[in-house]
């Protein structure tokens, strides 16, 4: 008899009492490794137990039939709707179905079928922010089976149709979505359609729990073995999104203007998992794949694009789990819903731009062995990465995320570039977001210290800078000013300051002007450029005490000097203001408002710092 974990058995029981008490739509935030099909299995038991009907949706053929395979495994009788696999039933109460191939029956086979309640495997794919749109125009008329826009282009995703069309049949249906990254880009996904979380488990929740092993991180071993790609930064996709097709050809030429630096780095690799298992290798386009496969041995590897046919992305899935092949290369379409226990590392051979992408991706190598695989004397005690791009550094400078700040650290520490935390002493990366010391008083067991951070406005806690909705609260965090504050900054941007000076203003509060030697024009008119930040030093609002500390941190030098400001009275600090560094340059843009936006500032010792 199968039976669940302990927080697995905790998230069925909400799952069960959520469904019975409200409508609302929701989600599991779990972990690679955490058995997200089993607990669909049970939840579609209990439903159909009951005489209910459910379909379970997924993008991928693979995830379908692993989904399917787990409600078998617990004596389900189901009907799996997915072209890829080969099958295109729905006679049975439970149907496992591809999100593409339900979508193309949705008038057909599905045109008056009535669900009860309906799983999405890794629901971050859904784009959650367009389904009450779609839901909306379907019941003003839109044809959506037709899903054309005026220029004849698909108008809504997929998903997003096939949710708007069930609803629509039962708009009591109960949705449920389980995901490993519930985020698109930097934004989660909670809030609009997904309202509450249910569940959350981490992948080092995971790990301590022995349910997987522990990620272990390694670079190249000098800069010849290294690839340069600074010009492609995530910084570049404000959404978060990973690299597009045309980012991943221009890497693809940049990496194979040298083939000397890949035939470095494979053999490294070859060296470094001589003794290991199943490698799983990401490179930038088919030809970089093929450069690479030069220096691997002959028979030892496979190789699946998104022009791989479905025949043989099976084989070669199926001889990576065997372990029939050592090495796998892929370009971005192996990141989720593929269990392949042997796999023990993940080779990063191409800058990932997406949080998401790249925390799947790792996932990949973290999976304990079958017991099959234990008992054939096969072990598997951690799942490395090895990062040849810098991908981890950079991640870890940009988001939050226990795994890149871990990744972060390690290197740091290997470079002696290292910043203690202030609260708990750890030592992070020179570049941490957040502290990954541990905090058992934490509601996520880390250290709340953040070296970065946006503050929520409506319970004060801090976020990371990337963060959209509070992690604490789900209240809305960046609006169009900070969103423009994101923008990559070139010399060209800055404007010199003539002078600079602290004003009181009618609220009691503070208003800074800097006079640029830079102007503007308005109705034909040339004038003088202006630029005006807003303080209330005495405000009892934590956000309001963190922007101004931040301000005096930035233009003061020495901690004694920096008390004593902060400490003055408002007429004080007027007087006194020649204690303030004055930059020599600072970026200004307006915005749609009106409002001067400053975000960043060079002073004369030569240091930059981003406004508060």
């Amino acid at each position: 008899m199968i039976e669940l974990r302990y927080y697995q058995d905790d998230a069925h029981k909400a799952t069960v009492e959520h469904c019975k008490n409200s409508k609302d739509y929701a989600i599991h935030d779990q972990s690679v490794g955490a058995g997200k099909t089993l607990q669909i299995a049970f939840a579609v038991k209990h439903v159909c137990d009951k005489g209910g009907s459910c379909l379970v949706l997924a993008r991928q053929g693979e995830l379908v039939e692993q989904d399917a395979d787990d409600y078998k495994m617990i004596g389900g009788k189901c009907s799996i709707f997915s072209a890829s696999l080969g099958m295109k039933s729905s006679y049975y109460p439970a149907v496992f179905g591809s999100e593409g191939t339900v979508y193309r029956s949705l008038n057909t086979e599905f045109k008056s079928r009535k669900f009860h309640f309906i799983a999405i495997d890794e629901c971050h794919e859904v784009n959650h922010q367009e389904i009450y749109e779609c839901l909306n125009d379907y019941q003003n008329g839109f044809n959506i089976y037709e899903n054309k826009d005026q220029n004849g282009k698909p108008k809504y995703s997929q998903y997003a149709v096939i949710l708007a069309h069930f609803i629509n049949i039962n708009p009591a249906v109960r949705i449920i979505g389980y995901s490993g990254s519930p985020f698109r880009g930097s934004e989660s996904i909670i809030g609009g359609f997904w309202k509450k979380k249910l569940s959350e488990v981490g992948t080092y929740q995971l790990v301590n729990d022995g349910y997987l092993v522990p990620p272990v991180f390694g670079w190249g071993s000098d800069d010849d073995h290294n690839y340069h790609l600074e010009s492609f930064s995530p910084s570049k996709n404000e959404n978060g999104s990973d690299f597009g097709s045309k980012e991943l050809a221009a890497m693809q030429r940049e990496i194979l203007k040298d083939k000397t630096t890949t035939q470095l780095i494979v053999e490294e690799v070859i060296e470094r998992t001589r003794d290991r298992l199943g490698v799983l290798i990401t490179c930038a386009g088919k030809k970089h794949c093929e450069e690479v496969a030069k220096h691997l041995p002959v028979g030892s590897y496979g190789i699946v694009t998104d022009s791989t046919g479905a025949t043989e992305r099976r084989r070669i899935l199926k001889d990576a789990k065997s372990g029939k092949i050592k090495y796998t290369l892929q370009v971005s379409c192996l990141g989720q819903g593929i269990n392949i226990p042997y796999w023990d590392t993940c080779v990063i051979l191409r800058k990932i731009g997406s949080l998401r992408y790249l925390i799947q991706l790792i996932g990949r190598v973290l999976r304990l062995l079958k017991d099959d695989q234990i008992e054939s004397g096969l072990q598997k005690y951690d799942g490395l990465v090895l990062d040849f791009t810098d991908t981890m550094e950079v991640a870890g400078d940009i988001y939050d995320h226990p795994i890149t700040d871990i990744a972060s650290a390690e290197k740091a520490k290997a470079n002696n570039k290292t910043q203690e935390c202030p609260k708990c002493k750890t030592e992070n990366s020179e570049h941490a977001v957040r502290c990954r010391g541990i905090d058992s008083t934490s509601t996520d067991g880390r250290c709340e210290h953040y070296f970065k951070f946006v503050m929520c406005l409506h319970c004060h806690t801090e976020n990371a800078p990337t963060a959209r909705t509070c992690r604490k609260c789900d209240a809305i965090l960046i609006d169009p000013n900070t969103a423009l504050s994101r923008k990559s900054y070139s010399d060209a941007d800055y404007k010199p300051v003539i002078s600079m000076t602290l004003e009181k203003n009618k609220s009691g509060g503070l208003r800074l002007t800097y006079t640029l030697d830079s102007t503007y024009h308005k109705n034909g008119e040339e004038l003088p450029e202006v630029a005006t930040e807003f303080y209330d030093p005495a405000s009892d609002k934590q956000f309001q005490k963190a922007r101004w500390f931040k301000f005096v941190s930035d233009h003061i030098q020495g901690n004694a000097f920096r008390r004593t400001f902060a400490k003055m009275h408002i007429d004080s600090m007027i007087k006194n203001q020649a204690m303030l560094d004055t930059p020599t340059h600072i970026t200004h843009r307006i915005n749609d408002k009106g409002f001067s936006v400053v975000n960043r500032k060079k002073f004369r010792s030569g240091r930059e710092e981003k406004a508060s």
